[in-house]
């Protein structure tokens, strides 16, 4: 038992996978009664945008008056931050509770921190009868600890290369993974336009007897920091978001047009005007933005939307050793005016000299002195902070302070 959630949340996070699949975690439920089954579900994956999603989703729920969970990861500030509802996070002395609870299940079931966080989000949104919970994948989709929900609907945003050590390194085997939450009879609603992903989804969603409803990314007008587009007949506004969230939107308000189809268009579009994401593509001083693009999709699209901003461009860069970083270096030296790279403490973290290696960028540590340098010169140009969430999570907190200076 633990009487401190500080003390709590380091013994849970020190849970490593020891099981490999879900099994395991099924077997548990299925003893507590599979209480999952208790909860009216919707199920986002994808390579990129699934948490962006999840919150558009969150939002326009919560405009029409519905108390609507959400469980997402990884964190960007503290760990409860994974489990809310209607976008707030689950309190210190809740949590407290749900891991004392469950506590005397976790070595008995092998249970590793992100199914322990599944367990409890599923008796705490049962316990606050929540009308609807959104659960964003965590990796992959066939063995994520999330592929035990029975959804209304799930979706898909797209497929792209990343954790190519456990998914695949192919396109089509990374497809086949998050394709895995595809469930019998149940509608796939996806943003995806690469053919070879879409095939997969397309054979996958006819075995399972499902349906599936393709979305075309919608034609933005931008002016100045706002897009503007259409999507199923309703106009919508978009602020200081990134262009990259004009596709997730829409993915966002189809699904709950799914669940909900007599809406109305005024809710879908408070939902998605009000919707802001922490990380992503977030204004935390004046034109100076962080946004977790951690992989070559995310830069890709980071690179796109950042055309709307101030000119010279600086990027300031970190990002996990695991990761394609050097196509990613590579984008952003293409784009941006400067991209200084940098390191964090974390034991995934690739090091700066790592970055920097045949590339044309300027090499800082620690990063704090990256952003330091970034902010003297910025003069009348943009600076984005950028790469790993993990990165993102501690630079965040580092130019919040700095406003509060």
């Amino acid at each position: 038992m633990y009487n401190d959630i500080h003390i709590a949340l380091d013994a849970l996070m020190q849970r490593k996978n020891q099981t490999y699949g879900i099994d395991h975690f099924r077997k548990l439920l299925k003893s507590m009664g599979n209480p999952q089954d208790q909860l009216q579900t919707i199920h986002i994956g994808g390579t990129n945008g699934k948490g962006s999603t999840t919150n558009y989703t969150r939002s326009i729920l919560q405009e029409a008056g519905f108390r609507v969970g959400t469980f997402t990861s990884p964190h960007l500030i503290v760990h409860n931050d994974r489990i809310r509802i209607n976008n707030v996070p689950i309190a210190d002395d809740i949590f407290l509770n749900y891991i004392n609870q469950t506590y005397p299940l976790w070595d008995e079931h092998h249970l590793s921190m992100f199914e322990i966080d599944m367990l409890i989000s599923i008796l705490y949104f049962l316990d606050e009868g929540v009308d609807y919970v959104i659960y964003e994948v965590g990796l992959g989709g066939r063995l994520d600890a999330t592929n035990v929900i029975n959804p209304e609907i799930c979706a898909i945003t797209n497929i792209g290369l990343d954790h190519q050590g456990i998914l695949g390194d192919t396109i089509t085997a990374i497809a086949h993974e998050k394709a895995g939450i595809i469930k019998e009879g149940v509608q796939l609603v996806t943003t995806i336009q690469d053919r070879e992903a879409l095939d997969v989804m397309i054979n996958t969603v006819h075995d399972h007897h499902g349906k599936l409803k393709q979305l075309c990314i919608p034609r933005y007008k931008r002016v100045d920091k706002s897009y503007f587009f259409e999507h199923e007949n309703v106009t919508y506004t978009l602020t200081n978001q990134g262009s990259y969230q004009v596709g997730n939107a829409a993915l966002a308000a189809s699904i709950v047009r799914f669940i909900i189809p007599e809406l109305a268009a005024d809710v879908f579009q408070r939902g998605v005007r009000l919707a802001s994401w922490a990380g992503r593509f977030e204004e935390i001083l004046p034109n100076v933005y962080v946004d977790g693009a951690h992989n070559e999709m995310g830069i890709e699209r980071l690179v796109q939307s950042a055309e709307i901003l101030p000119r010279p461009h600086v990027a300031v860069f970190a990002a996990l050793k695991d990761k394609e970083y050097e196509n990613m270096v590579h984008q952003l030296t293409e784009a941006f005016d400067t991209v200084i790279v940098t390191e964090f403490d974390f034991f995934r973290a690739a090091r700066a000299q790592e970055l920097a290696e045949n590339q044309n960028v300027q090499t800082m540590t620690p990063y704090t002195q990256a952003i330091d340098t970034a902010l003297e010169n910025q003069g009348t140009g943009s600076i984005i902070v950028t790469g790993s969430l993990y990165f993102i999570s501690e630079a965040r907190e580092y130019l919040i302070k700095k406003v509060n200076e």
